[in-house]
């Protein structure tokens, strides 16, 4: 992120409130420092599990989320949040090069898409609204690829566990759109694994219909 560092600064019209999420702890707070040099108050969280957290009490106007976050991804991380942060705008932030990971974005349901090493007009200007010189049109083909289960994951496949805090829990109901009940039921079926249990959830509910 050393794009943002010695940038001049632009003035953002009206405060906000901004949560950061990246674990790169440096990234993560550097675009939190360069947001507050124009006013906005940020908070800054380093996993997915603290930031459910953190947005619950910090309730943010908008959330700057990474997408290759551990245990769970930023489009996950974003899913959870949207459910009870409503109006927020959500911003996905990557350091793979813009392409399909834009469109992804977009599907997703993020307002806008920003590629490390960030720049200072890029964030400032994203965070205000506008669109980045990166913004692509949707195609219909590659949304249908996003949407398959079968295409590769580039991220680690990642674990459920219930013991944690209440929250992880909620998480997990939240991310899978199902009850507690239906969650631990999928577990003791079909293991840990987070893909496993989804493909199982969504075979259920399929068969329901």
């Amino acid at each position: 992120m050393s794009s943002l560092v010695g940038s001049a600064a632009i003035e953002s019209p009206n405060a906000l409130t901004i949560l950061v999420v990246d674990d790169h702890v440096d990234s993560a707070d550097i675009i939190a420092q360069a947001l507050e040099t124009q006013g906005h108050r940020t908070r800054v969280a380093y996993e997915p599990l603290a930031a459910i957290v953190m947005a619950a009490e910090f309730r943010p106007q908008v959330a700057i989320l990474d997408v290759n976050l551990p245990m769970m991804d930023g489009y996950e991380l974003g899913a959870a949040l949207r459910a009870s942060l409503t109006g927020c705008r959500f911003i996905a932030l990557t350091g793979d090069e813009i392409g399909l990971g834009c469109l992804r974005s977009q599907w997703a349901g993020f307002d806008g898409y920003l590629t490390k090493p960030v720049g200072l007009g890029e964030l400032f200007a994203a965070v205000n609204g506008a669109r980045t010189s990166g913004f692509f049109t949707r195609d219909p083909k590659i949304d249908t690829r996003l949407r398959d289960p079968s295409s590769p994951r580039r991220r680690e496949r990642a674990r459920i566990g219930l013991d944690g805090p209440r929250e992880e829990v909620r998480y997990w109901t939240t991310t899978l759109r199902c009850t507690e009940a239906q969650l631990r039921a999928a577990l003791a079926e079909v293991g840990t694994i987070a893909e496993d249990v989804r493909l199982h959830l969504e075979q259920l509910a399929s068969r329901q219909r």
